[in-house]
């Protein structure tokens, strides 16, 4: 892992270029403290990284449910919610519907 400090990227952006040539990730510093990454876009990041980022922001910023990005990332709701708990979000599913026929379910109605 390296890390590069805004200012060094603005004057010598090609050591950021060298690193993600050779398939590192960087993360990018401002005053010491890390505020974002930067990842090679190979074929395997596109398809696999990039597809669950964009789909837990769109959730975040509540473009879609919970039962979207579930399907986006082909992976059941239950599973899901245990992901989005080890992330330490909060997890609020504004579907009404999908919570009542959830809670039916376990409730084995």
């Amino acid at each position: 892992m390296q890390s590069i400090a805004i200012r060094e990227l603005r004057n010598n952006p090609s050591n950021l270029t060298h690193s993600l040539e050779q398939n590192e990730y960087v993360f990018i510093t401002k005053h010491g403290k890390p505020i974002g990454v930067a990842v090679p876009l190979t074929n395997e990041n596109l398809s696999f990284g990039l597809t669950r980022a964009t789909a837990l922001q769109a959730w975040r910023n509540g473009d879609i449910s919970l039962g979207k990005m579930a399907e986006l990332l082909e992976v059941g709701k239950e599973e899901l919610r245990g992901i989005i708990a080890d992330m330490n979000l909060p997890l609020i599913d504004t579907d009404e519907q999908d919570a009542v026929a959830e809670a039916m379910q376990l409730l084995g109605n």
